[in-house]
């Protein structure tokens, strides 16, 4: 009996030393080992409770959202003329009026002033044009804008006459966009006729025999594009001698100071090196009417001669007839390397295509083009006195457009309806080149440009039915809680 007495004190002092250990465990616990969120989290497992578990540190962002939202429109300016809105966010703009000729408007990338009384316009970057996120539904008095001076590449949905022609006005560089920006990497006139640059032919065949270089330069990082430049770059050095720089079919590297793609390509050394050489591979990344860019520019201006495939009517902007080889007149790879090789070896035949660098451009139509252009390149290095970047300049012209239609209103006449086409943008389907070096090969739903190509059509006809109903994408939608998610 006393045992059993003994042992059952000795239970009790156990259960309450246990008692009191946790207790003070739970005491000295801090925050810090056992967040709040976690706790919710434990709390949601153990009940099973249906409803959707929002974690705290969502929750406090959401309401930091909140209150940054509710100061800013606290702060919101009130303008008393027309609102250009960037639905896209690009200028990074929160809101700031500017004068355009007579005329005045505000630009913005703040989306409050979407349901402001004077919004006129919304205007779209290309590259960031989405089909689940527009301003719906539309509003007949509202002007709808696209810039896009970016490659097919970066959005196929622009390919497309259903998408294209939600649009009131374009920007783009085709010649039939309402604001053309074609020669947008071009400085200008003078820049391209500099001789700073310039080496004698002379000089270019001393840097084959010495420097080891060969007749045709390379230099691409961005690799397996829809124009499916690298393959012919690799049938062509079957049938001549190329220095491939970058990192696309690399055989030569660039020297340290201008290996990186975006500031060496504008450096000094850069444009020296491609001086050297007597022929540049000027190959856009696609395959579209007008997209030029500095690929053709710079050989041209240190005195190199291009070899242009990406638009087709580059001939339309080159200094004259004879300035660079356009790698669609030749029936192969062959037939251009031969080419190459002849003028290699005969320098006269050779400098025909440099003559325009002291006979000066013959071109009419670049001439006119660079005269009448109000705009300058966005480079600050490359600044025009006077001159406005591409981008304001469309501005304004949106600005003008909404004052030329609120007048015709004020006297009782409907302005006449405006909608872009294809002839905007459109771009024709990525192909690949075939064995010979012809660009006429269907690349079929297993390309992925091809294939991107394609499946963006779909997108499109369908992007146009759901504007129609005001609606952001008509995919099947689920709701969660307070967060809706399209799927």
């Amino acid at each position: 009996m006393r045992i059993r007495r003994y042992f059952k004190c000795l239970c009790c002092v156990l259960i309450l030393f246990m008692f009191w250990t946790l207790i003070s465990y739970l005491i000295s616990f801090k925050d810090e080992d056992f967040p709040e969120d976690v706790a919710y989290d434990i709390f949601v497992d153990e009940t099973k409770d249906e409803h959707v578990h929002i974690p705290l540190d969502q929750e406090i962002h959401e309401e930091l959202q909140n209150l940054r939202h509710k100061n800013a429109m606290a702060d919101l300016k009130d303008p008393k003329v027309p609102i250009i809105l960037w639905w896209t966010e690009f200028t990074k703009d929160p809101g700031t009026e500017r004068s355009c000729g007579n005329n005045k408007c505000f630009f913005t990338n703040n989306r409050q002033y979407s349901k402001h009384k004077n919004l006129k316009t919304f205007l779209f970057y290309g590259t960031d044009f989405r089909g689940d996120d527009l301003p719906l539904p539309r509003s007949e008095d509202h002007i709808w804008a696209l810039l896009h001076e970016e490659s097919p590449k970066n959005n196929f949905l622009l390919c497309y006459d259903e998408v294209l022609s939600l649009f009131n006005y374009t920007s783009t560089f085709r010649q039939e966009s309402d604001f053309p920006i074609t020669t947008q990497y071009l400085v200008s006139l003078e820049w391209l006729q500099q001789m700073t640059y310039y080496k004698t032919v002379s000089q270019k065949n001393k840097y084959q025999k010495e420097e080891k270089l060969a007749p045709v330069i390379y230099v691409q990082s961005d690799c397996d594009t829809p124009s499916d430049r690298d393959e012919f770059v690799k049938l062509l050095m079957k049938y001549i001698t190329v220095d491939s720089y970058g990192a696309c079919i690399n055989n030569r590297q660039l020297p340290t100071q201008i290996n990186q793609p975006l500031s060496g390509m504008s450096h000094k050394d850069y444009f020296e090196l491609i001086s050297h050489y007597k022929f540049a591979l000027a190959m856009e990344n696609a395959v579209c009417p007008d997209y030029i860019t500095e690929k053709l520019w710079r050989p041209l201006m240190v005195g190199t001669v291009p070899i242009v495939f990406g638009s087709s009517r580059a001939q339309d902007f080159l200094p004259s007839n004879n300035s660079a080889i356009i790698l669609e007149n030749f029936k192969s790879a062959e037939h251009l390397g031969a080419y190459l090789g002849n003028l290699n070896a005969q320098d006269d035949k050779y400098e025909v295509y440099r003559t325009w660098k002291s006979n000066g451009i013959s071109n009419d139509n670049l001439r006119n083009v660079m005269r009448t252009r109000t705009w300058g390149p966005t480079s600050d290095s490359h600044w025009t006195p006077g001159y406005k970047n591409f981008i304001e300049e469309y501005e304004c012209y949106l600005c003008q457009k909404i004052y030329e239609m609120d007048l015709l209103k004020s006297q009782g006449r409907k302005p006449p309806p405006k909608t872009a086409n294809l002839s905007h943008y459109g771009c024709p389907k990525p192909l690949k080149f075939d064995s010979m070096g012809k660009y006429n090969k269907e690349g079929g739903w297993q390309d992925f440009w091809s294939g991107q190509w394609m499946q963006k059509h779909k997108e499109g006809v369908t992007l146009k039915s759901c504007v129609s109903k005001g609606k952001n994408y008509c995919g099947s939608e689920r709701k969660v809680g307070n967060v809706k998610k399209d799927f």
